[in-house]
Protein backbone atom coordinates (compact mmCIF):
# COMPACT_ATOMS: atom_id res chain seq x y z
CA UNK A 1 0.00 0.00 0.00
CA UNK A 2 1.02 3.70 -0.97
CA UNK A 3 2.19 5.35 2.76
CA UNK A 4 0.90 8.54 1.74
CA UNK A 5 -2.57 7.26 0.82
CA UNK A 6 -2.49 6.43 5.56
CA UNK A 7 -2.88 9.45 6.80
CA UNK A 8 -5.86 9.94 4.65
CA UNK A 9 -7.60 6.56 5.22
CA UNK A 10 -7.24 6.98 9.09
CA UNK A 11 -8.56 10.83 8.98
CA UNK A 12 -11.60 9.10 7.38
CA UNK A 13 -11.94 6.46 9.67
CA UNK A 14 -11.79 9.06 12.57
CA UNK A 15 -14.17 11.67 11.12
CA UNK A 16 -16.70 8.65 10.82
CA UNK A 17 -16.26 7.51 14.30
CA UNK A 18 -17.41 10.78 15.74
CA UNK A 19 -20.09 11.38 13.25
CA UNK A 20 -21.69 8.21 13.69
CA UNK A 21 -19.92 5.45 15.46
CA UNK A 22 -19.78 7.24 19.25
CA UNK A 23 -22.30 8.26 21.57
CA UNK A 24 -22.34 12.23 22.26
CA UNK A 25 -20.75 12.45 26.08
CA UNK A 26 -23.38 14.99 27.89
CA UNK A 27 -22.92 16.70 30.87
CA UNK A 28 -25.27 18.53 33.41
CA UNK A 29 -23.87 20.81 35.68
CA UNK A 30 -24.14 20.43 39.49
CA UNK A 31 -25.91 22.85 41.97
CA UNK A 32 -23.07 24.06 43.68
CA UNK A 33 -23.01 23.81 48.11
CA UNK A 34 -22.54 27.45 48.29
CA UNK A 35 -26.23 27.27 46.45
CA UNK A 36 -28.30 25.41 49.29
CA UNK A 37 -28.25 26.90 53.10
CA UNK A 38 -29.32 24.80 56.32
CA UNK A 39 -31.13 25.57 59.29
CA UNK A 40 -30.44 22.83 61.94
CA UNK A 41 -32.57 19.91 61.13
CA UNK A 42 -35.97 21.69 59.79
CA UNK A 43 -34.95 23.96 57.19
CA UNK A 44 -32.94 24.14 53.97
CA UNK A 45 -33.19 27.53 51.17
CA UNK A 46 -31.99 26.38 47.86
CA UNK A 47 -31.25 28.34 44.52
CA UNK A 48 -31.71 26.58 41.54
CA UNK A 49 -29.83 27.68 38.57
CA UNK A 50 -31.30 27.33 35.39
CA UNK A 51 -30.22 24.82 33.21
CA UNK A 52 -29.74 25.99 29.42
CA UNK A 53 -28.75 22.37 27.35
CA UNK A 54 -31.16 21.20 25.32
CA UNK A 55 -31.51 18.03 26.80
CA UNK A 56 -31.71 18.90 30.19
CA UNK A 57 -35.54 18.59 31.71
CA UNK A 58 -35.14 19.56 35.27
CA UNK A 59 -34.22 18.66 39.23
CA UNK A 60 -35.52 15.81 40.71
CA UNK A 61 -35.14 15.43 44.75
CA UNK A 62 -34.41 12.20 46.30
CA UNK A 63 -35.07 11.52 49.65
CA UNK A 64 -34.70 8.44 52.26
CA UNK A 65 -36.09 8.26 55.68
CA UNK A 66 -34.38 6.56 58.81
CA UNK A 67 -35.69 6.18 61.92
CA UNK A 68 -33.78 5.97 64.81
CA UNK A 69 -33.80 5.99 68.69
CA UNK A 70 -32.24 9.36 69.45
CA UNK A 71 -32.38 12.86 68.64
CA UNK A 72 -29.82 14.77 67.49
CA UNK A 73 -29.89 18.81 66.87
CA UNK A 74 -27.98 18.99 63.45
CA UNK A 75 -26.85 16.98 60.35
CA UNK A 76 -23.46 17.08 61.38
CA UNK A 77 -24.16 15.05 64.58
CA UNK A 78 -26.34 12.70 62.39
CA UNK A 79 -23.64 11.91 60.07
CA UNK A 80 -21.33 11.00 62.85
CA UNK A 81 -23.68 9.36 65.44
CA UNK A 82 -26.04 6.64 62.67
CA UNK A 83 -24.33 4.38 61.19
CA UNK A 84 -27.22 4.04 58.42
CA UNK A 85 -27.06 7.24 57.76
CA UNK A 86 -23.19 7.97 58.07
CA UNK A 87 -23.06 4.75 55.55
CA UNK A 88 -25.29 6.44 52.77
CA UNK A 89 -23.73 9.53 53.00
CA UNK A 90 -20.46 8.12 52.59
CA UNK A 91 -21.16 5.66 49.86
CA UNK A 92 -23.09 8.76 47.69
CA UNK A 93 -20.20 11.07 48.82
CA UNK A 94 -17.84 10.59 45.30
CA UNK A 95 -20.95 11.66 43.50
CA UNK A 96 -21.33 14.52 45.63
CA UNK A 97 -17.82 15.77 45.36
CA UNK A 98 -17.30 18.22 42.89
CA UNK A 99 -13.68 17.53 42.39
CA UNK A 100 -14.95 13.56 41.08
CA UNK A 101 -16.00 14.49 38.11
CA UNK A 102 -15.86 10.81 36.68
CA UNK A 103 -18.25 9.54 39.40
CA UNK A 104 -22.23 10.71 37.94
CA UNK A 105 -25.30 8.43 39.18
CA UNK A 106 -27.57 6.17 37.29
CA UNK A 107 -30.62 5.09 37.40
CA UNK A 108 -29.84 2.61 40.52
CA UNK A 109 -27.41 5.21 42.22
CA UNK A 110 -30.56 6.42 44.62
CA UNK A 111 -32.84 3.63 43.98
CA UNK A 112 -30.84 0.82 44.96
CA UNK A 113 -29.97 2.68 48.18
CA UNK A 114 -33.74 2.74 49.35
CA UNK A 115 -34.17 6.64 47.78
CA UNK A 116 -36.95 7.31 45.96
CA UNK A 117 -38.44 11.06 44.59
CA UNK A 118 -40.15 13.59 46.17
CA UNK A 119 -43.30 13.99 45.39
CA UNK A 120 -46.17 16.76 46.14
CA UNK A 121 -50.05 16.25 47.23
CA UNK A 122 -51.54 18.76 45.73
CA UNK A 123 -49.19 19.30 42.03
CA UNK A 124 -46.72 17.88 40.48
CA UNK A 125 -43.15 18.93 41.59
CA UNK A 126 -41.59 19.34 38.14
CA UNK A 127 -43.50 22.52 38.05
CA UNK A 128 -41.16 23.44 41.12
CA UNK A 129 -38.33 21.81 39.75
CA UNK A 130 -38.32 23.24 35.99
CA UNK A 131 -35.17 23.55 33.84
CA UNK A 132 -36.09 27.42 34.46
CA UNK A 133 -34.20 27.38 38.03
CA UNK A 134 -35.88 29.32 41.00
CA UNK A 135 -35.73 29.28 44.89
CA UNK A 136 -36.66 26.10 46.47
CA UNK A 137 -37.73 26.36 50.32
CA UNK A 138 -37.97 22.93 52.15
CA UNK A 139 -39.42 23.06 55.79
CA UNK A 140 -40.22 20.58 58.41
CA UNK A 141 -42.42 22.23 61.15
CA UNK A 142 -41.40 21.75 65.01
CA UNK A 143 -44.93 21.52 65.65
CA UNK A 144 -47.13 18.31 65.75
CA UNK A 145 -49.39 17.32 63.33
CA UNK A 146 -48.29 20.37 60.90
CA UNK A 147 -47.09 18.99 57.32
CA UNK A 148 -43.55 19.35 55.80
CA UNK A 149 -44.05 21.55 52.40
CA UNK A 150 -42.03 23.19 49.83
CA UNK A 151 -42.15 27.01 49.71
CA UNK A 152 -45.49 27.25 50.85
CA UNK A 153 -48.10 25.15 53.28
CA UNK A 154 -50.11 24.71 50.27
CA UNK A 155 -47.42 22.79 49.13
CA UNK A 156 -47.08 19.51 51.28
CA UNK A 157 -44.59 17.28 50.25
CA UNK A 158 -45.63 13.46 49.93
CA UNK A 159 -43.96 10.44 49.93
CA UNK A 160 -43.15 8.44 47.11
CA UNK A 161 -45.01 4.94 46.37
CA UNK A 162 -42.51 4.47 43.39
CA UNK A 163 -45.37 3.69 40.82
CA UNK A 164 -47.42 1.55 43.17
CA UNK A 165 -44.65 -1.07 44.15
CA UNK A 166 -45.03 -0.09 47.82
CA UNK A 167 -48.13 1.29 49.96
CA UNK A 168 -46.81 3.54 52.86
CA UNK A 169 -47.73 3.84 56.35
CA UNK A 170 -49.27 4.96 58.36
CA UNK A 171 -52.89 4.85 56.43
CA UNK A 172 -55.63 7.08 57.38
CA UNK A 173 -54.99 10.92 58.17
CA UNK A 174 -51.20 10.43 58.02
CA UNK A 175 -51.08 8.43 54.66
CA UNK A 176 -47.76 9.42 52.87
CA UNK A 177 -47.06 12.23 54.95
CA UNK A 178 -43.55 12.94 56.15
CA UNK A 179 -44.92 12.27 59.73
CA UNK A 180 -43.25 10.34 62.66
CA UNK A 181 -45.86 8.06 63.58
CA UNK A 182 -45.65 4.56 65.70
CA UNK A 183 -46.63 2.79 62.26
CA UNK A 184 -43.50 4.95 60.40
CA UNK A 185 -40.80 3.82 63.25
CA UNK A 186 -42.00 0.64 63.52
CA UNK A 187 -39.32 -1.46 61.51
CA UNK A 188 -41.41 -4.56 61.28
CA UNK A 189 -43.23 -1.98 58.20
CA UNK A 190 -39.99 -1.30 56.57
CA UNK A 191 -39.83 -3.42 53.75
CA UNK A 192 -40.04 -3.52 50.23
CA UNK A 193 -44.39 -3.76 50.11
CA UNK A 194 -44.78 -1.04 52.86
CA UNK A 195 -42.21 1.44 53.84
CA UNK A 196 -39.42 0.52 51.34
CA UNK A 197 -38.28 4.18 51.50
CA UNK A 198 -37.87 3.90 55.23
CA UNK A 199 -34.14 2.44 56.99
CA UNK A 200 -33.70 1.22 60.88
CA UNK A 201 -33.33 -1.19 63.17
CA UNK A 202 -35.33 -3.96 64.94
CA UNK A 203 -38.31 -2.52 66.92
CA UNK A 204 -40.22 0.89 67.20
CA UNK A 205 -37.63 4.02 66.95
CA UNK A 206 -38.79 7.35 68.52
CA UNK A 207 -37.46 9.64 65.83
CA UNK A 208 -37.25 9.61 62.37
CA UNK A 209 -35.17 11.89 60.22
CA UNK A 210 -35.04 12.03 56.05
CA UNK A 211 -32.33 12.61 54.55
CA UNK A 212 -32.52 14.58 50.82
CA UNK A 213 -30.46 14.89 47.47
CA UNK A 214 -31.35 17.12 44.43
CA UNK A 215 -30.51 15.96 41.04
CA UNK A 216 -30.19 17.90 37.71
CA UNK A 217 -31.39 15.53 35.04
CA UNK A 218 -32.08 15.27 31.27
CA UNK A 219 -32.84 12.80 28.23
CA UNK A 220 -30.28 11.09 26.10
CA UNK A 221 -30.74 9.03 22.72
CA UNK A 222 -28.92 5.91 22.48
CA UNK A 223 -29.63 3.81 19.37
CA UNK A 224 -32.42 5.16 18.84
CA UNK A 225 -34.25 4.74 22.62
CA UNK A 226 -34.43 7.62 25.22
CA UNK A 227 -33.37 6.96 28.80
CA UNK A 228 -32.91 9.75 31.88
CA UNK A 229 -29.81 11.64 32.11
CA UNK A 230 -28.28 12.58 35.53
CA UNK A 231 -25.89 15.16 36.66
CA UNK A 232 -24.19 15.26 39.81
CA UNK A 233 -26.42 15.38 43.36
CA UNK A 234 -25.30 17.78 45.81
CA UNK A 235 -26.72 17.13 49.56
CA UNK A 236 -29.34 19.12 51.00
CA UNK A 237 -29.74 18.43 54.15
CA UNK A 238 -31.27 15.81 56.83
CA UNK A 239 -34.51 16.98 58.11
CA UNK A 240 -36.35 15.64 61.18
CA UNK A 241 -39.79 14.62 60.71
CA UNK A 242 -42.80 16.13 63.21
CA UNK A 243 -44.60 13.93 65.32
CA UNK A 244 -48.34 12.91 63.22
CA UNK A 245 -49.94 13.99 66.46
Amino acid sequence: MNRHKIPVIFTLCILSLLSCGIDEILYLPQIRESNITRELTNKAFITIPPLTLDYATGYVIYYKIYIISSEFGTVPELISNNSRISSDYNSLFSFTDPSNASAIPSLNTFKGKGFYELELEKSDIKTLLSKNGGYVNIQFPLTDGEKPFINSTDNPIYRSTDGGAFNPKPSGLGYRYFFSSPEMNDYANATSTVNADVSGQSGVSEFAYTSMYIVPVGTQQSKGNFSRLYGKPTFISIFKLPNLN
